[in-house]
């Protein structure tokens, strides 16, 4: 990293924010600290690299403010599918940053998961722009002020890493490649399991459209966080609404002797199959994950029905008026 930092400087320090500003897995704050730490040696101003941080790390963050605010989940989903875990990305943010409301803005960047996620989701609840860059401005100038001032208090001790790194020399960085390469493979081959298994036990929204015109008598069960079901404000006609973190206390909502089938907005409704799981192990025949849930049911305009609590519960995170 030295050489970089002492090749490309100023550009480095700005594409490397920007990057991961944008959802790219960058080690941003890393290379903030080490270019703090090594600022003399690297010719580099604390103030110069500051700057262009703030400014890298807004840029990223605006154009997902952005697309939040034009494309809505999606944008949401697709930065979430990108995640090692995508499966829980969509609904632990959102609860996060329910629980927390905007001032998540402030802490955003510190939360891995959060940090990329937190600007489109802005968008996304419409929340005023200016109000948007002023929590983020503060947010970003609290992360990377924490980086540079890191760096410069720990600056003799960042020196002796980078020596005993090079000391080390490419065994150790290979055997790191290695563990790090084979962890990654695993949990591939875990996710591509689950997935196959999964594909074998959805039901597709004109499928289950069609088995309820003709009279079959299936629950339906709501598996959204508490902010993506008072922000759509909609559900599928007759659905129960069971946040998953309270499916275990509430399951028993759920008729006995009828098919049963969840959905939910995650990426590749995995929550919908953990809790169909969790369903059939209760003592449930005949549960259905909806393939491609909530969002794949509404794109086709089939019924849905209000929800039966009213978005305005959601007034501490959505501001009345918007820009």
């Amino acid at each position: 990293m030295y050489h970089i930092l002492r090749t490309y400087g100023y550009p480095f320090i700005f594409l490397t924010v920007l990057a991961e500003s944008l959802g790219l897995p960058v080690p941003a704050y890393p290379v903030m600290l080490f270019a703090a730490a090594l600022a003399e040696a690297l010719h580099l101003r604390l103030a110069v690299e500051f700057i262009l941080c703030l400014c890298a790390a807004l840029a990223g963050d605006g154009l997902w403010y952005q697309l939040g605010r034009s494309r809505g989940r999606p944008i949401l989903r697709r930065l979430c599918s990108l995640s090692l875990s995508p499966d829980s990305c969509v609904s632990r943010t959102e609860r996060f940053f329910q629980r927390r409301g905007l001032k998540s803005l402030l802490i955003a960047k510190f939360v891995p998961g959060l940090s990329t996620v937190a600007a489109p989701l802005a968008g996304m609840l419409k929340v005023p722009f200016l109000h948007f860059v002023a929590l983020d401005l503060v947010g970003i100038t609290l992360w990377a002020g924490s980086a540079v001032g890191l760096g410069r208090a720990f600056h003799t001790e960042v020196d002796w890493v980078l020596e005993w790194l090079t000391a080390f020399g490419r065994t150790g960085a290979l055997i790191v490649a290695v563990l790090l390469a084979g962890w990654l493979l695993l949990k591939a081959v875990e996710r591509r399991r689950f997935y196959r298994l999964l594909e074998r036990s959805r039901i597709t929204a004109p499928e289950l459209k069609q088995r309820l015109e003709h009279g079959e008598e299936i629950v339906i069960v709501d598996l959204r966080s508490d902010l993506s079901y008072h922000v759509d404000g909609v559900k599928i006609s007759g659905a129960i609404w069971i946040p998953p973190e309270d499916f275990e206390e509430r399951y028993q909502e759920i008729p006995r002797g009828r098919p049963v089938v969840m959905y939910c907005t995650c990426p590749n409704e995995v929550t919908s199959a953990r809790m169909a799981r969790l369903l059939t192990e209760k003592g449930y025949t005949e549960v259905w994950p909806l393939m491609g849930g909530f969002d794949a049911w509404r794109e086709l305009a089939y019924p849905t029905e209000p929800a039966s609590i009213p978005p305005a519960a959601l007034i501490s995170v959505t501001p009345a008026s918007s820009s």
